[in-house]
């Protein structure tokens, strides 16, 4: 080997070796700092033209891949989570804890109590002052759960939009950071990019779950869980959020522009296609995941809960139950009843039992005066057993017959004399047979010779009674915003006890009280499936009581079970954070020892070129 070759072979040694220092002092230098990636000096051995050099050498970050991309998941996933819990730990403290005094249930609680002693000395002023107090504070807490829910509803908006726009600058700026790392040299330089762009990656990763895939040359392409493409060297789609102010129980997500009344996120493509990404379920996780699901599913719910709360609470009071009287026609038996007091959203069931050995079925037709309202909405739908059917009495009775001929079929056989309905069965041994016809109209002054009042009204209706209206949009919907007290009853709280007024009802009569009492107590109701307690498909039975601590008690587990969620998902988060940081956090140890290592090949390359130097003078000399 001569001088020259030596030489060379010196120097490229020596220049890798204080690459190989640069790189061990930024490590160290960088030891505590959040998203640094250690890195190390990669170099391979060259023979050119009869010189041994180290040729390249290249800064590599030290990390895992695979453990990189599950971080990512995982980051999306807790976001999701966290985001969750939050909510429901606000609609769990809004609720209040179960028994508190501020609770739902506490409230409804004493509300049912003071019917009782009511019940005991119906004549007693005080009483009489208690039930209307009682009534009027769970009325207000009603509205104030409702109001609750929605101000959740309209966070939830609000934070869709800034994670929207977030989306957005985060993708602007990997387009930047990408372009300067594929058009530079594996140097520390390079390697600071990267890191920048890893921490743009995993923030994003938090308001969705993306997908990352590095070219050779590396670029970067991302794309989401759901396979909509994200970046790919510069943003392939754009969001646009279309907020909505005053976000309200009718406020609601359809696919259906028309029928939409809050924000949707609009993906926008390089040519300008577009599509509805909520629709097309691009955010199935993250926090943006989760805020579209709060705002749309989650909320939606706890109000449809709220609002059965109020509707039974009124219409348990208010609706009358008018049995049909027995009713034959040949061998068909059946039943007759009176629809001359229904009013829109007033109920005919029609209960029948198919034989031999087969449970007792129903159908549920609801009153509507526009065909407008037809169908009903799925809220108001039944299940196997409970079919509910809208029907339009615009038409006048006949018209009804006949539409609830159609929707009971051939096995029935319905007909009216003017307001009366007529429904029998076949007259056929072995098929099916008619077991009762109830018409529930609602009782809408407070004295009739009935039990039943019009305790509770709808505020936001210029205090109508509460019938369950489906013409102009259901009026459950939203009804725990508007329920409060009759103001008529306010002014003469003697109705509390006076049912009839020729003759008179005596002022100690205990009759309404009783009857009050019971209806919230211990009359069945069926619960419209909104409720989501049994399935998204199926309705229940129980007592208002009952509804009230099932949402009361569900709301409480379901905040639970969210808080359990995060907390596992954060531990599985951690976790795997902690294999990536061990992977690429900096030990101190082991880069002076790296260091000793580079300085003794520094000091060996620097020995050879000074003895090169010293030989080439004696040469000279010569």
């Amino acid at each position: 080997m001569g001088l020259s070759t030596s030489l060379g072979t010196a120097i490229s040694g020596l220049n890798s070796a204080q690459i190989g220092i640069g790189v061990v002092s930024q490590n160290v230098a960088n030891a505590g700092t959040p998203g640094y990636v250690r890195r190390n000096v990669s170099s391979v051995d060259s023979i050119s033209g009869g010189t041994v050099g180290v040729s390249n050498p290249n800064v590599q970050r030290l990390l895992d891949r695979i453990v990189q991309h599950q971080l990512l998941q995982e980051s999306s996933g807790a976001a999701y989570t966290s985001t969750r819990a939050q909510v429901f730990a606000n609609l769990d403290q809004l609720y209040g804890a179960p028994g508190s005094a501020t609770a739902l249930d506490s409230m409804y609680s004493t509300f049912t109590s003071s019917l009782q002693a009511l019940q005991n000395d119906p004549s007693s002023y005080t009483n009489r002052t208690a039930v209307l107090d009682a009534a009027s504070q769970l009325a207000n807490r009603l509205r104030g759960l409702s109001e609750g829910v929605q101000q959740q509803r309209a966070q939830a908006e609000a934070g869709i939009g800034s994670a929207v726009t977030r989306v957005n600058e985060l993708l602007d700026q990997l387009t930047s950071v990408n372009a300067r790392i594929v058009n530079a040299q594996q140097t520390s330089a390079t390697a600071d990019l990267r890191d920048q762009r890893d921490r743009i990656v995993s923030e994003l990763s938090q308001y969705v779950e993306i997908r990352t895939d590095e070219r050779p040359n590396g670029a970067l392409s991302i794309s989401t869980a759901s396979g909509t493409q994200l970046f790919d060297g510069r943003p392939t789609v754009k969001f646009e959020f279309d907020a909505r102010a005053n976000i309200g129980p009718q406020s609601q997500w359809s696919s259906d522009p028309a029928q939409r009344s809050v924000g949707t996120i609009i993906a926008r493509d390089l040519s300008g296609n577009s599509f509805d990404a909520i629709a097309n379920n691009t955010f199935r996780s993250g926090e943006i995941g989760a805020l579209v699901e709060l705002r749309d599913k989650t909320l939606v719910k706890a109000q449809a809960q709220l609002d059965e709360i109020a509707a039974q609470l009124s219409s348990a009071l208010s609706d009358r139950e008018i049995a049909g009287t027995a009713a034959t026609a040949g061998a068909a038996t059946g039943f007759d009843v009176d629809l001359a007091g229904l009013q829109s959203g007033n109920s005919v069931t029609l209960d029948y039992k198919v034989t031999p050995g087969g449970q007792t079925q129903r159908f549920t037709f609801v009153r509507v005066d526009s065909a407008a309202s037809l169908p009903l909405p799925a809220s108001a739908q039944g299940d196997a057993n409970n079919r509910v059917i809208g029907i339009d009495f615009s038409g006048g009775p006949a018209s009804v017959a006949a539409q609830i001929q159609a929707a009971v079929g051939t096995g029935f056989t319905v007909s009216n004399t003017g307001s009366v309905l007529r429904i029998v069965d076949d007259g056929a041994a072995g098929t099916r047979d008619v077991v009762g016809l109830t018409a529930r109209p609602t009782q809408t002054s407070l004295t009739g010779g009935t039990g039943e009042l019009p305790f509770f009204v709808d505020g936001g209706r210029n205090n109508a009674a509460y019938t369950g209206s489906y013409d102009g949009g259901a009026q459950s919907v939203g009804f725990a915003s508007r329920i409060a007290v009759n103001p008529d009853l306010i002014a003469d709280r003697s109705r509390l006890v006076v049912y009839n007024t020729s003759p008179a009802t005596p002022q100690g009569d205990t009759t309404r009280p009783k009857f009050l009492y019971d209806r919230l107590t211990s009359s069945q109701r069926s619960f419209t499936n909104a409720t989501g307690f049994d399935g998204a498909t199926a309705t229940s039975t129980g007592t208002v009581s009952s509804l009230v601590q099932r949402v009361v008690a569900g709301q409480g587990q379901a905040s639970e079970q969210a808080k359990r969620l995060d907390e596992g998902q954060q531990v599985a988060f951690a976790s795997v954070q902690s294999r990536f940081l061990e992977d690429t956090k900096v030990n101190v140890d082991e880069e002076m020892s790296t260091l000793i290592e580079l300085q003794s090949a520094y000091a060996a390359n620097a020995r050879v070129i000074s003895t090169v130097k010293e030989l080439l003078d004696v040469l000279m000399r010569l």
